[in-house]
C-alpha cells in the first residue's frame, strides 16, 4: 500500500528480524515483535507523509473515533 501510494517504503526479514525503512528511515525489530514495525511503519507515514492514501485514512479513522488513534493502541 505505501509503494503504491508513492512512498519509498520497504520491509526485510533476516535472521529472526524484521527491517522496516521509509524514505531515510530505519528500524529493526525482532520477529516476534511484527506488530511494533507495523506501528512504526505507520507512525512514519504519517508523521512524514501527511498526504500519502495511509495517513488519510488514518485521520478519516481517527476523525470517526472522535479523537486521536494512538499508534499501538491494539
Amino acid at each position: 500500500m505505501l509503494r503504491h501510494g508513492g512512498l519509498d517504503a520497504d520491509v526485510r526479514s533476516l535472521y529472526g528480524l524484521i527491517e522496516v525503512r521509509l524514505d531515510e528511515h530505519r528500524a529493526t525489530f525482532p520477529a516476534s515483535k511484527a506488530h511494533c514495525a507495523a506501528d512504526w511503519l505507520a507512525a512514519r507515514a504519517v508523521m512524514h507523509h501527511p498526504e500519502s492514501d495511509l495517513s488519510k485514512l488514518w485521520l478519516t479513522l481517527a476523525k470517526a473515533a472522535g479523537g486521536a488513534i494512538p499508534f499501538a493502541s491494539r
